[in-house]
Order: C-alpha cells, then structure tokens, then sequence
C-alpha cells in the first residue's frame, strides 16, 4: 500500500507568514524582479488577501488577490497578484487548488460587492503557469502590459467571473 498524500490546507496568511512568502517569492519569482522584497509589502496592504497552503502544517505555497475598481461602471477586479508553490511540492496539483481557491474566494466577494472579473499577470516565458491559467479558462487580454524587471514581456490575462 503506498503512502498517503499529505492534506492540503488553505488558510488565511498573517504577519507570521512574511518570511515564509518573503523566501519563496526569492526562490521562484527572483528571475523575474524582486518580489522577495515587494509581495511581503503587498501582504499588509488593506485590500490583499494573502492564503498560505499548508500540508502537514507546513506551508507550501501561496495566493494573493487583491481587489480594485478600474472604473466605477464595472465594479470591482479580483487581481491574481501571486500564486507560487515551493519546488519540492510542484507538479502535484497544489497550484490548480491554489488557483481554484482564488477563484472561489474571488466569487464569494463578488456575493457582497460587484466583482465582475479576476485578471493577472504572467511572464510570456512562463509557460507552466499560462498552461495552468488557461487550464481554468483565462484567457489572454489584447492588452500590453510592460516587461518585468527581468526583462520578461507580462502578459494580461483574465476571467470574467
């Protein structure tokens, strides 16, 4: 009988997580700016939610989504600001549940206040995580959207919700 896969959780990050996303931001994010810097800001900022996934109580990856209104017509935007997962734990699904948590996260909002739409941000080069992201139905917006610090052009891609 083979072993059994460890239980995923997902519960809301706090201030005790910083170091956590602080270190694995530098390990998968560094080629493309200094998130190791910059998500831990993010963290404390009213209007991102941070999620930490954790098997055995150990964390192995995260989310954050924060919210804004582009325009006041549309209502509020659910943005994918971050989805990483440690690389001993990668290939094993955990990023389909970290994304499939933000999707519901980002739709039970949109039961208390009009979020119409999640949008993020993806490095052309990254083509696990476009893969993934299209595997749940966003798709590309004709928009540009810039480079990254590591050069990496960053595409926008989105689902209306």
């Amino acid at each position: 009988m083979g072993a059994v896969a460890p239980k995923l959780e997902i519960r809301p990050g706090s201030i005790r997580d910083e170091e956590f996303v602080r270190s694995l931001s530098n390990r998968v994010f560094s080629v493309y700016g200094d998130y190791g810097t910059l998500l831990p800001e993010w963290m404390v900022h009213p209007a991102v939610m941070t999620y930490i996934a954790e098997e055995d109580t150990k964390p192995v990856g995260f989310t954050m989504l924060g919210l804004y209104v582009p325009d006041r017509t549309r209502g509020y935007v659910a943005d994918l600001l971050a989805i990483a997962v440690m690389p001993n734990a990668q290939g094993r699904g955990l990023g389909k549940e970290l994304l499939d948590h933000a999707l519901a996260t980002a739709r039970t909002l949109g039961k208390r206040m009009p979020v119409k739409e999640i949008r993020l941000d993806v490095a052309d080069t990254n083509t696990r995580g476009r893969a993934l992201f299209e595997s749940r139905g966003f798709e590309l917006a004709e928009e540009d959207h810039g480079y990254y610090q590591g050069g990496q052009r960053a595409l926008r891609m989105r689902k209306l919700l």
